[in-house]
């Protein structure tokens, strides 16, 4: 649905700023594709890119096979009515209501009153607003601002949905009702979603692929479960960490000194990361029956990531060293990922 194939973007001239560099990704007809990154890395450029708001200065943006760099300005903003956007701050216009408000981007391509109407009654009552038809931006709650703002880029029923930093000026109870209301358009409508935001939070609840930006650049990308599990870059794991933690807690740490070597009085420190139903095996009990060797449980649990329950532990194995190697071959040879921290006197 959505391909950007080796995107660049520079600004200015003697002052050059490279904002976006060599940028590649894929974003699947009817899934939620998430863009994470922090201020300045380059996510909203990108997003900009993708409906030509923003000419990149190199490399191709292609739209439901169409490739949009290739355009002049009539074609382009023919096809870009296939492409809805919602921003941050709502950009609602004060002097109209909620059904104006909505009706605007209609009005703007020639639609009579009854298609109008015909039109953005369907869709109010998607985002659950038509009891507020007549009211005007004052007197809506944040929330109930930004799904006039979703209601109207879905007014002109576009195949895919910008969200910019959608979330992020909400609190968490308003910021998961949209979410929720995102959910059900993506699958009602048959949207393909792209979100920028710096929350990793957002990513977990509704995305189904994810890319991380920073200083321009893709570090990551994939399966949200797959990037949550087993994030590869420092940064990526920054974000999942503020979400779900793979690390130690500094409590626990205070009680033990962790080493990078096997020395003597030391026991491996391992983390596990497991998925689906691998989660409810008994993968300590097994270990201990096998190796007749202790486990200690450090820290762990068990979250969600949208559908897909995901269990994360950390522990230390304690015994006979050819026991304990044994045991971590073991681990190894499990649908569980296993990688070994450390080794600490505890």
């Amino acid at each position: 649905m959505i391909e950007l194939s080796h995107i660049g973007k520079v600004y200015g001239g003697a002052a050059r700023v490279e904002a976006l560099k060599d940028i590649s990704l894929s974003v699947k007809e009817g899934e939620i594709y998430g863009i994470i990154g922090q201020s300045g890395a380059g996510k909203s450029t990108l997003i900009r890119c993708i409906n030509m708001l923003e000419a990149p200065t190199s490399g191709t943006v292609t739209v439901n096979g169409v490739e949009l760099t290739k355009l002049k300005d009539k074609e382009l903003r023919e096809e870009c009515k296939n492409i809805g956007m919602i921003f941050q701050h709502f950009n609602l216009l004060s002097s109209r209501t909620v059904y104006e408000n909505v009706a605007f981007p209609l009005e703007l391509q020639g639609y009579s009153k009854k298609e109008i109407k015909e039109r953005i009654l369907p869709i109010l009552d998607i985002v659950k607003l038509s009891n507020r038809l007549d009211n005007y931006p004052s007197q809506l709650s944040g929330g109930q601002k930004q799904r006039v703002g979703i209601a109207r880029a879905l007014a002109t029923n576009p195949k895919v949905l910008l969200c910019d930093e959608a979330t992020s000026a909400l609190d968490p109870q308003t910021t998961q009702s949209i979410l929720d209301l995102l959910k059900d358009v993506n699958k009602k409508m048959g949207l393909t979603i792209v979100i920028i935001t710096h929350e990793m939070q957002v990513v977990k609840d509704i995305c189904d692929h994810v890319a991380v930006i920073e200083g321009g650049k893709i570090i990551e990308q994939g399966r949200v479960v797959d990037v949550f599990t087993n994030p590869k870059e420092q940064t990526t794991r920054e974000f999942v960490g503020s979400v779900i933690s793979h690390d130690l807690p500094d409590e626990v740490k205070a009680h033990m000194d962790l080493h990078d070597a096997w020395d003597e009085g030391t026991k491996p420190v391992v983390r596990l990361a497991f998925m689906g139903g691998s989660t409810k095996e008994p993968v300590i009990a097994g270990v201990i029956r096998r190796f007749g060797i202790e486990v200690t449980i450090l820290f762990g649990g068990v979250d969600f990531i949208q559908e897909a329950s995901f269990g994360h532990l950390i522990i230390a194995l304690d015994g006979e060293k050819e026991q304990v190697r044994k045991a971590l071959t073991y681990l190894e040879e499990l649908q569980i990922r296993s990688e070994v921290i450390g080794y600490a006197t505890i």
